[in-house]
């Protein structure tokens, strides 16, 4: 015999090892069956097959061919394929023994698949033909009451004959995340099952809704926008499991397929929103700006996940919006830390909420996309059980936020309260002081009234005395002014002006004497006695010739009115008011230049203009001309006391009128205004 070549027997263990590996690739590779028997449920987890169809075009026949061909990948756990577009073809088979009823209820979750399709084998037929199968319709997009049992889940009855394998497929299709798990029941387990889960939503959405009147009452009570953005979350999460667990389909079974898709992923664009706004509210003391700026933008990113749902672009927006609250949730885990040393007590509360509360959006969000597989009981499950503790503690924490700012509320009434007794205290101290300074004044200014009426008193007895000894030297010079009248009018010497001008100045110095000297009309209060009618034209006109008169060698051009122009005044103080303008106006004239004066009606007032050519003043200068013994710059040379403007104004100024000064080259305008009478 010749011994082989060992080159010969590593080939044919290569080639077997080649063999081998072909026929595991190539073969069907069925999942095992799920053996039924003691026990009154059993999940079809790692008892399931799938085939993916992105065109969405594959028909059952086609399925059953690929199937016989081996395109089925089994299952490690549950279906969970994410936010994809295609449809997901799901294959088991279910085999009794004795010990288990004859009718199996086939239970399906979630319960928002859109779209569903059941193909369940006929007992005795050949499971390679489609004519073998029934077809039973699911999903949410189809009314609760064509489903084969109403429940929150989809059930569906399966009659199966002992030791004889049932082949199922499924075809699960849906908008959003295509997720897929079931069990099979007997009767009453099921109905303990189905007990079981309404029950535990009732209590859970019985303790979101006392959450959420409690913040409701807190809201309306003290005001704070935290409690308000708090109740809408709750509200928001509230409508989210009302659809997602099922109860909307037991309680408006004809209505759930048009509003189960808007109020579930309507549900979690609002919970995004509010839940972000209500961060970004809960943390504004201790987040940074650009924080603050991502919790805003993915509020927006929220409201563009309602949106979608109607717009039919709700998976790709739902990702982000995943993705924005995973992050989110980093955030909110730093910024409770931080809270933590910012607001103690409250701080605990936010951290282990925030905290416990991420672990369930983690699961939630990732299994969403596909990431972590979908367990039976927990798809739904950790995210209510995870929520329950955080809204609890959050509402506790919003609780002890109220206690505290009661508490900062009461401390600083106490301080608030105890400065308002020091002020109190130190209020009476100046009262007292300002009433001992008062009655001081009181005394100096009792001391200070008596010596001005002692000096009123010495004043009007020297005017009446000045009044009276001026009256024998006027009345001697006057005597001595007619005689030289009647020597004049014999000799004819041409003093006849001179002679004139002389009466008028004594005329006027006596008339000044008995009525401004004695009777003390400018310092008084008033002249309401005086007061009577009068046109003003020849008033002023009788003024301008009797300075013609004492002046003949100033000229005064005086432009008559056209219009009656009546004012009520008192004449004797209104001829000195104007005879001082007059004689200011002459005493300040340039040589040879002659003196305008002018009157008319203007908005209900006499304007009366005065004019000389003089050297310009300025309008500050104009102004303090008019102060009490105040004379201007250019008057060295001219006699004064410097009161007769501050006499002019205040003549005026009693007869509810204006006057002032101002400068328009080559002239210097006296104005006064004084109001028409009624």
């Amino acid at each position: 015999m010749h011994s082989r070549s060992p080159y010969i027997i590593l080939r044919r263990l290569f080639g077997g090892i080649v063999i081998l590996l072909f026929l595991l690739v190539s073969s069907r590779g069925w999942a095992t069956p799920l053996m039924l028997g003691e026990r009154s449920s059993y999940e079809l987890t790692g008892h399931m097959e799938v085939l993916k169809d992105p065109s969405l075009r594959l028909g059952f026949a086609d399925i059953l061919k690929a199937g016989e061909s081996g395109r089925f990948r089994q299952l490690e756990g549950n279906l969970n394929n994410g936010y994809k577009r295609e449809a997901c073809w799901v294959r088991f088979t279910v085999e009794r023994n004795a010990s288990f009823p004859e009718t199996g209820w086939l239970r399906l979750k979630p319960n928002y698949i859109n779209e569903l399709t059941l193909y369940i084998q006929i007992p005795g037929k050949d499971p390679a033909l489609a004519s073998s199968y029934r077809t039973v319709l699911l999903g949410n997009h189809l009314p609760a009451l064509q489903r084969p049992v109403l429940n929150p889940d989809f059930v569906v009855p399966i009659d199966m004959p002992a030791s004889k394998p049932m082949v199922i497929y499924a075809r699960v299709f849906s908008h959003s995340s295509i997720s897929f798990a079931g069990q099979m029941h007997t009767a009453d387990d099921l109905r303990d099952a189905t007990n079981r889960h309404v029950i535990m939503q009732s209590a859970f959405l019985g303790v979101m809704l006392t959450l959420l009147i409690i913040n409701l009452i807190f809201y309306i009570s003290v005001r704070d926008s935290l409690f308000g953005y708090y109740s809408l979350y709750l509200l928001a999460g509230i409508v989210f499991n009302f659809a997602a667990e099922g109860s909307l389909t037991l309680l408006f079974p004809s209505m759930v397929h048009r509003l189960s898709d808007y109020l579930i992923y309507g549900g979690i664009g609002a919970n995004i929103l509010v839940y972000s706004e209500f961060s970004r509210k809960l943390f504004i003391a201790v987040a940074g700006k650009w924080s603050l700026r991502y919790m805003r933008f993915l509020s927006l990113l929220g409201f563009l996940t309602i949106a979608a749902v109607p717009l039919g672009f709700y998976p790709f927006v739902a990702q982000l919006a995943f993705i924005g609250m995973l992050t989110l949730v980093v955030i909110q885990m730093v910024l409770s830390h931080r809270m933590l040393r910012h607001l103690p007590g409250t701080g605990v509360f936010i951290v282990i909420a925030f905290g416990v509360s991420s672990l369930g959006y983690f699961h939630m969000l990732l299994r969403l996309m596909g990431v972590l597989p979908l367990g039976f009981l927990w798809d739904m499950n950790t995210l209510q059980f995870t929520s329950l503790v955080h809204m609890t503690l959050i509402s506790v924490a919003l609780s002890e936020r109220i206690r505290m700012s009661e508490k900062v509320l009461i401390n600083l009434a106490q301080r608030e309260l105890e400065a308002a007794k020091d002020t109190e205290r130190k209020a009476v101290a100046l009262a007292n002081d300002m009433t001992l300074e008062l009655r001081n004044s009181k005394t100096e200014l009792e001391v200070v009234l008596a010596s001005e009426r002692q000096s009123l008193e010495l004043q009007h007895r020297f005017l009446s005395m000045l009044s009276h000894e001026y009256r024998t030297p006027l009345a001697v010079i006057s005597a001595n002014l007619d005689i030289i009248d009647i020597q004049e009018a014999r000799i004819k010497c041409g003093h006849e002006e001179e002679l004139t001008a002389m009466h008028h100045a004594v005329d006027r110095l006596v008339e000044v004497m008995d009525v401004s000297l004695e009777r003390s009309r400018l310092s008084e209060p008033g002249i309401q006695g005086g007061m009577e009618r009068m046109a003003m034209e020849p008033f002023l006109s009788s003024k301008v010739e009797l300075m013609r008169a004492m002046w003949p060698l100033q000229a005064f051009a005086y432009t008559e009115a056209s219009e009656l122009q009546p004012v009520v005044g008192d004449s004797n103080t209104l001829k000195t008011a104007l005879f001082n303008l007059l004689d200011n106006a002459r005493k300040y004239a340039l040589p040879g230049t002659p003196v305008d004066v002018e009157s008319h009606i203007e908005g209900g007032e006499v304007v009366i203009t005065i004019k000389n050519h003089a050297d310009p003043i300025k309008r500050e200068d104009a102004e303090e001309l008019f102060d009490k013994y105040t004379r201007g710059k250019n008057c060295s040379d001219k006699g004064g006391a410097g009161v007769g403007l501050w006499l002019v104004r205040q003549i005026i100024g009693q007869h509810n009128g204006r006057v002032w000064l101002h400068s328009k080259s080559p002239f210097i305008i006296a104005t006064v205004c004084l109001p028409l009478a009624e």
